[in-house]
């Protein structure tokens, strides 16, 4: 393992051998901790929480990186295995600015001798194989699994955000090049969005994201700003890079150019810190955030 992935863990405040539940925990509790609005009365610790949560944010994204290639975080090797002393093991330095309640995992057991430790490398080793071998098994299942044929509603596991309706005499099923969208096969998300960070019944995860199937077709999507879908909103065009909103603009024009909010909280919209504003149906304001860019032409 490299140092620079070594520092990425510091800089989450974990160690080395953590699962990917509690990395995405680790990031998440960093995230709150640094958020600049918390420090609104102080601009100089303003700042510094906006260079922190980039730096947070960077090494996130480099360890998932790592995980969504080779489907497991990076580990020691077997020389990096701890020395064989009577007492554990643990990394020598700080660990940088560590959030409060941030949860740690327990230092990697130290070896009584060297045939301990190839044997504790083994058996994980041998469970990152089998859940390499359960996830390539739940692809095939979705692949190969008679969903035409049967009646398969969706698990209803939070708000779907469906797919705009199409036009008359339109196709649903041919998607925009690069992008899937309501009625987009199984098939046809899998070579656009990649192998799924896990599946749940009638549910595909891409790490904070969802797409929701039925009968093996798109129904909805459930978009997070840390794991983006190469979705389209429009079934046959393709998400431009041209396209903003304004004050004035509707809901459903802010919708096409900045796609789903984080969260609807009626007359106001958040992306991420990021907030726009609306009296009935249209913009009247936005507050935006430097991490959470938006869509906006004054």
């Amino acid at each position: 393992m490299t140092e620079n992935y070594l520092k990425n863990y510091r800089i989450l405040g974990i160690q080395p051998g953590v699962s990917w539940k509690q990395l995405r925990q680790a990031y998440k509790k960093m995230v709150n901790a640094w958020h600049p609005d918390r420090f609104q009365q102080d601009v100089r610790q303003k700042r510094l929480a906006e260079e922190k949560t980039k730096e947070i944010t960077q090494s996130y994204k480099e360890l998932a990186d790592y995980y969504m290639k080779f489907g497991v975080l990076p580990l020691p090797v077997e020389a990096e295995a701890p020395p064989v002393t009577g007492e554990s093991s643990v990394p020598a330095g700080p660990v940088e600015d560590m959030a409060a309640g941030a949860e740690i995992p327990e230092p990697m057991p130290a070896a009584a001798h060297t045939g301990d430790s190839r044997r504790w490398m083994s058996r994980r080793r041998a469970r990152i194989i089998a859940s390499l071998a359960l996830l390539g098994s739940a692809y095939y299942f979705w692949q190969h699994a008679p969903w035409e044929h049967g009646n398969h509603a969706p698990v209803e596991a939070g708000p779907v955000i469906p797919a705009p309706l199409a036009a008359p005499g339109h196709d649903y099923a041919a998607s925009s090049a690069g992008h899937f969208t309501t009625g987009s096969s199984l098939g046809e998300v899998y070579a656009i969005q990649g192998v799924p960070t896990r599946t749940e019944n009638n549910i595909w995860h891409y790490g904070n994201s969802k797409i929701y199937f039925a009968g093996g077709k798109v129904i909805g999507w459930e978009e997070n700003m840390d794991s983006p879908l190469r979705v389209s909103l429009v079934p046959g065009q393709a998400a431009s890079d041209n396209r903003y909103f304004r004050r004035g603009s509707t809901k459903e024009e802010v919708l096409a150019a900045q796609g789903a909010p984080d969260r609807d909280a009626g007359n106001v919209w958040e992306y991420g810190a990021s907030h726009i504003y609306f009296e009935g149906d249209r913009v009247t304001e936005w507050q935006e955030a430097p991490l959470y860019p938006l869509r906006v032409k004054p």
